[in-house]
């Protein structure tokens, strides 16, 4: 792994690497040199479980624990909601989105409340999404500063085009986070 070597754009050790997010990575520490700017990469490599330890961290933080502790059960266990049969996460899950913490669901899933994308008007209520792409390996998290991530994402806008493999980002500002995706990379190929 080659962006462990990072001096700019640091990695966290918590962080999995993959053979796809580890190059795209390594070739935007220059552009954090650049641009005078430390940053870290705060996630990579997240599979379902840990998709649904966010959602658990963030209702509890939020004192939703209570409202929603069906999301406390098994990462497959079904339950009963207006009707239909969900995954015991999904209520809560749809409650952070519709309160605008953005969080992909460990497994496709469909949003069971109002949710209104940021810069959207579209009410996505009852649209199906998908799981993190984190959990194929080709995401990354890069964390903001105290400042939030306005310098950041100046930095990844003008990596676009310019690094192999930068496929586009998400602003996440409620998270203090850019979630990064990037394309398969035929490593064969990758120089």
């Amino acid at each position: 792994m080659k962006s462990i070597d990072n001096k700019w754009l640091i990695v966290n050790k918590n962080v999995i690497l993959t053979e796809h997010i580890d190059p795209v990575i390594a070739a935007l520490d220059p552009y954090f040199e650049s641009s005078n700017l430390k940053a870290h990469v705060t996630s990579g490599l997240r599979g379902p479980e840990d998709q649904l330890r966010i959602i658990r961290t963030e209702l509890t933080r939020r004192g939703l624990a209570g409202d929603y502790q069906e999301a406390f059960d098994g990462i497959t266990t079904k339950t009963a909601y207006e009707g239909q049969e969900v995954y015991s996460w999904q209520p809560g899950w749809s409650k952070l989105l519709s309160l605008g913490f953005i969080v992909n669901p460990p497994y496709p899933a469909k949003v069971l409340m109002d949710y209104f994308r940021p810069g959207s008007n579209d009410n996505r209520k009852g649209q199906v999404i998908g799981q993190t792409p984190h959990a194929s390996g080709r995401a990354f998290d890069i964390g903001g500063g105290p400042d939030g991530i306005h310098q950041e994402i100046r930095v990844i806008e003008s990596a676009m085009g310019e690094v192999k493999g930068l496929k586009g980002f998400l602003p996440e500002r409620n998270n203090n986070a850019i979630h990064v995706d990037v394309h398969f990379i035929d490593m064969e190929n990758f120089k």
